[in-house]
């Protein structure tokens, strides 16, 4: 990983947000308090002790009779004549009412304003600190301006709080897409890159051993792979070096059977020329499972691909006195690579025909469905063992006595799994009551 760069805890990361979001929440005020301050400057609004001082100003020099306040007068009143009736009021009946109560007594509330006139009428006064619109209109219309004005302060602390969960979110976000950018390339085993830091140590701390354990995965792949390159290479030098003694032994076995030789003779060197085929056959497959195939995916009629591969297995079946039975229902297209797909379900029919005896059958069948197609090839024969069941499709495995034949090599049925796997397919071992079966299955949607 890359050499780290002011790495901070995370507990500063949050400490920090919640500082700044503080400090956002504290500017709100200010800047809230500052446009208050500039309303009321201007005469938008008027100051909250405006309604005590016009109550104080109505009764000054203690006027012996009652005049009638403006429409401007913002604190609530009611007259009350000497007998307790009510006279005169700017509010309705039920604050009238409240008010009534301090005809006969003092209040301990500094709102309440108590003044009797010469005449015994008495006037009490409500006021409230509040600051209000100085528009009547406004405050007939809207809610009291103090009680607009909490509200925008409660929704910018709102907005700022929201604002800070986003920022910390995309911050934190940005730093966890590291996590999950290195985990696909891992799994994808994409290992040579670069792992940045995050910036904050616990972070960089659970980085630091992805990054080791990226390096581990790197080396033991990189080893892996030249372990696997240094063996495909034996094995094709050796496939290479075993191509020309065979064709010696082949070339020489068709020169006698030119000769006049008798009839056990002649039974040999067919024997001979039989086995030197299949020896070819399998250091072709090889050689294609050593050197990789750089063959084209090119769309197939799936429907001629079980009749080809009858008629080059016939003469095979043929020699070992066993019948081919086919029941062909592919239809459609599907990109293979011609020679290497027959080539693997070639070596498929042929290890059926190893082990199925004279005079059995090996079926294949082709099916058509919604989803894609499958091919089944089984034969007549003991079947597959569990241990076969499991490992026969795993390279140079061979240890099955129940399948046992000369010549086996365990690659056919590796390289047919293998090339299957290629193609976006299954193949699958399975037993039958009469013998083995081999099961491929190619997905539609490959």
């Amino acid at each position: 990983m890359e050499k780290r760069k002011r790495s901070v805890s995370l507990s500063f990361v949050l400490l920090r947000f919640a500082c700044i979001m503080l400090g956002l929440m504290l500017f709100c005020a200010l800047l809230w308090l500052a446009i208050m301050q500039l309303l009321q400057t201007t005469g938008f609004i008027y100051h909250g002790s405006l309604p005590n001082r016009q109550a104080e100003a109505m009764l000054l020099d203690h006027p012996e009779t009652f005049t009638t306040p403006g429409e401007d007068f913002l604190s609530d009143y009611a007259l009350f004549a000497a007998d307790g009736s009510l006279l005169e009021t700017n509010t309705d009946s039920k604050e009238a009412g409240r008010l009534s109560v301090f005809l006969t007594k003092d209040s301990d509330d500094p709102h309440i304003i108590r003044y009797i006139y010469a005449d015994q009428s008495t006037i009490l006064i409500h006021w409230v600190y509040q600051r209000d619109f100085t528009d009547p209109q406004l405050r007939k219309y809207l809610p009291p301006f103090e009680v607009l004005w909490w509200i925008t302060l409660f929704l910018a602390f709102i907005f700022v709080l929201l604002l800070s969960v986003l920022l910390l979110r995309r911050s934190l976000t940005s730093k966890l897409k590291l996590f999950h950018d290195i985990s696909n390339k891992i799994t994808s085993q994409e290992l040579d890159f670069a792992i940045f830091p995050a910036g904050i140590r616990e972070f960089d701390d659970a980085l630091a051993a992805m990054d080791e354990m990226r390096r581990a995965l790197y080396d033991s792949l990189t080893e892996q792979w030249r372990t696997q390159q240094q063996r495909e290479a034996e094995i094709s030098a050796l496939a290479h070096d075993l191509k020309t003694p065979l064709t010696l032994i082949g070339g020489n076995a068709e020169l006698l059977l030119c000769e006049n030789l008798p009839e056990n003779q002649n039974h040999m060197l067919h024997t001979i020329l039989e086995n030197t085929t299949r020896a070819h056959r399998y250091l072709s497959g090889l050689l294609d499972a050593s050197t990789g195939n750089k063959e084209p995916k090119i769309p197939f009629d799936l429907s001629a691909l079980l009749p080809d591969l009858v008629r080059s297995m016939e003469p095979f079946a043929g020699m070992k006195h066993i019948s081919l039975h086919m029941d062909n229902h592919l239809t459609g297209f599907y990109p293979l690579q011609k020679d290497h797909f027959s080539r693997a379900l070639s070596n498929i029919v042929q290890n059926a025909l190893e082990h199925t005896p004279p005079g059995k059958q090996v079926s294949l069948i082709g099916r058509t469905s919604d989803t894609g197609w499958e091919l089944l090839i089984f034969d007549e024969g003991m079947g597959f063992s569990p241990a076969a069941l499991r490992h026969a499709t795993e390279r140079l495995w061979r240890d099955d006595p129940a399948r046992q034949a000369d010549g086996h090599n365990g690659i056919g049925l590796w390289f047919a799994a293998e090339v299957v796997h290629s193609h976006g397919g299954t193949l699958t071992l399975e037993n039958r009551p009469q013998g083995g079966m081999v099961k491929i299955l190619l997905n539609k949607s490959f």
